[in-house]
């Protein structure tokens, strides 16, 4: 039986009180831009490196903000992932503009903190962990999905 774990480290970018989110074309939920962290890799390397993968720039990767588990079911397989997020910088992004990817099946674009559940991020605590980052609060990261029940958004 396959039990797919994956680790990953995504990046919290903010510019005009707008948070840069990415969407994996024909799948309805967003996330945080970031990826897999390959075996013997720091997390800190890995974003550095998916960043430039995915947007072309040079990321200054900052604070640990802290960590969010979740679980979701791809083809009635479970998945679980733990995500590492950090506080990045660039100044290569425009939150007027929309930045160009670099891969093929993934797009980027700007959020307001109030548009996150409309956009549908994923995993959602980040939402509201993002609400609060962005009105001060500076507690350090921890939510799990691991003992909720997987909601439609998390199922296909």
């Amino acid at each position: 039986m396959q039990k797919p774990f994956h680790n990953l480290a995504r990046a919290v970018i903010i510019k005009n009180n707008k948070i840069l989110l990415a969407k994996a074309i024909g799948t309805t939920n967003t996330f945080l831009p970031g990826g897999h962290i390959e075996f013997g890799e720091s997390a800190k390397d890995a974003l550095e490196r998916e960043l430039t993968e995915e947007l072309g720039i040079k990321p200054k990767v900052g604070k640990l903000l802290g960590l969010v588990e979740h679980k979701w079911e791809k083809q009635d397989i479970l998945h679980c992932e733990i995500n590492q997020v950090f506080e990045v910088e660039s100044d290569e992004l425009d939150s007027n503009d929309f930045p160009v990817s670099r891969e093929s099946h993934i797009t980027f674009f700007w959020s307001k903190a109030d548009k996150l559940d409309a956009n549908n991020l994923q995993p959602y605590p980040f939402r509201d962990l993002l609400k609060g980052y962005l009105n001060g609060i500076n507690d350090v990261w921890w939510e799990s999905t691991l003992k909720t029940e997987i909601d439609v958004f998390n199922k296909n």
